[in-house]
This record gives structure tokens, sequence and C-alpha cells, in this order.
């Protein structure tokens, strides 16, 4: 997983900056500690002068290295914030890692696959019995998402993203975003169940069916049909697009503002879609 490395990076970035940080402290308190020791206690510049003739050597003095002493005062105020700037970069980046696994299913399933599933592959490198539990439970609940998974095996966190992970790599198992979900199914599922399971047949999808189920062979125009559902015709368009990738609707014509229909397969789903309804 691509999503792994970037994790790990960004956790070693951190970490680097962090450090940084704290060696900037360090050799900060060592060089003014040196300073304070290497000031001789009469050094004339920090000593005042007892005679009076001393005085007009003494303001030419300071006027001159006057300008030498902001300067340095400017480049240690510039070193004082260089570790806060790392540890704010450090800071930033651990805080967005949890913040982000806490809110997005998905960032935490890398989150433990970066970081805890190293941990549980050197105690369950032979542990084939609770890949096997997962396997047929994601086989009897395809697209099932990644928590649904972890409290209906009883499993961990991190034991769950190591074992898919693992299930994925030998391609027993796929997976995709859904949102802020992850969601599983086997490798061996048809293409027409995993357009199933991504874009079900509910709500607006499946009213478009059953009016085009009541049109019988003449069809109904898009325009048409956005009035009998009263919807926008982006939103039609939208679910237009996704019934007639999935060969459920079909135009009934070769001209482009032909009516649509359903297709064979669009009567056999929602014959389907009906016989579920009615035994439940």
């Amino acid at each position: 997983m691509r999503g792994v490395f970037v994790v790990r990076f960004l956790a070693l970035l951190a970490f680097l900056s962090i450090v940084g940080g704290v060696v900037f402290l360090e050799e900060e308190g060592v060089s003014t500690t040196s300073e304070e020791e290497n000031t001789p206690e009469g050094d004339p510049f920090t000593t005042q002068p007892e005679s009076a003739e001393s005085d007009d050597s003494q303001e030419s003095d300071g006027a001159f290295f006057q300008p030498v002493e902001s300067e340095q005062r400017d480049a240690k105020s510039v070193d004082n914030t260089l570790p806060y700037v790392f540890f704010g970069i450090g800071g930033g980046v651990f805080s967005s890692l949890l913040f982000g696994s806490f809110l997005f299913e998905f960032i935490r399933i890398l989150f433990f696959l970066a970081f805890l599933a190293p941990l549980i592959a050197t105690k369950n490198k032979s542990d084939e019995r609770t890949r096997g539990r997962i396997l047929g439970f994601v086989e009897g609940n395809a697209g099932i998402h990644f928590s649904a998974l972890r409290d209906g095996l009883g499993l961990a966190n991190g034991v769950t993203a190591y074992h898919l992970r693992v299930l994925e790599t030998e391609n027993a198992v796929i997976s995709w975003r859904d949102g802020k979900l992850r969601r599983y199914a086997i490798s061996t599922i048809s293409s027409h169940d995993i357009d199933s399971i991504r874009h079900p047949i509910v709500g607006t999808r499946l009213a478009i069916l059953e009016i085009l189920y009541l049109s019988e062979s003449l069809g109904l125009t898009g325009k048409e049909i956005q009035q009998k559902l009263a919807i926008s015709r982006q939103l039609l368009s939208h679910h237009m697009s996704s019934l007639r990738n999935s060969n459920l609707v079909e135009k009934n014509g070769s001209s482009r503002k032909s009516p649509w229909k359903l297709s064979l397969d669009g009567l056999t789903e929602l014959n389907g879609i009906q016989n579920k309804m009615d035994v439940s």
C-alpha cells in the first residue's frame, strides 16, 4: 500500500523535526554557557573606566561596536525561534495523523498497518486460522467495511488490519475507499456484484427503474423522468450514467433524444429486488 509508506514518511519527518529542535536548543544552551565563562572580569568594554580622559574614547568605541552588538542580538533572536519552528512542524504532522485517524477509517487503517502490523507480524506469522475466519466473513458479507468486520469477529484493530493486508497481498480480497470508510470483498466476486455493492440500486436509482418499468416499451425521456421524480437535471444525469454503465437502462432508439427504457439486465435486477422485498 502506497499510503502506508506515506504515513511512515510523515511520521519520520515529524520525529526528525522534533529531534532537530532538541539539538538546536542544546547547542544554544552550550554556546550561551561558553560565552559567559569566557567573558573576562576586567573586560574594558564592560567595565566602567574611572578616568575622565577616557570618556571620549569610550563613546567612540561604543559607537563603533554598537551595530555589531545589534546584529548579534538579531542573529540570536533568529536562532532562538528556529528550534520552535522544528517543534511546530513535528507536532503539527503528528497531530494531523492522530486527528485524521480518529475521523477517517481509511487513515486509521493506514496508521495501524504502518506501526502496529509489523509488531503483530513477528508474533503471528503462521496464524492462518484468523485469516481463514476473516476471508469467510468477507465472502459472506461482501462490501463490509473495516469497523464492522473487526467488531463482527471480535478482533483488535491492528490484528484485523494486518491480516487484511496479507489477504490483499495474496489477491484473496480486494478493497476500495467509500467516503470515510474502506470496504472489502473477495477477489473472485463478479464485476456485476461489485458494481451493485459500489452503486446499490436504492432510492432514486430504484425509482427510475420502477417508472421505466411502468412505461413498458415506450420508455421515457430524461425530461419526463425528471418531472416525475421532481429532481434536478444534474442529479438525474448522475444516476442515469450509473445505471447505463451497469447496463440496466438503454436508449429506445439511435437518436440522442431517444427515450430511456429498461434493458433485460435492468428488468432482471428489478425483479430480483422486488422478490427480496416480498420475502422480507
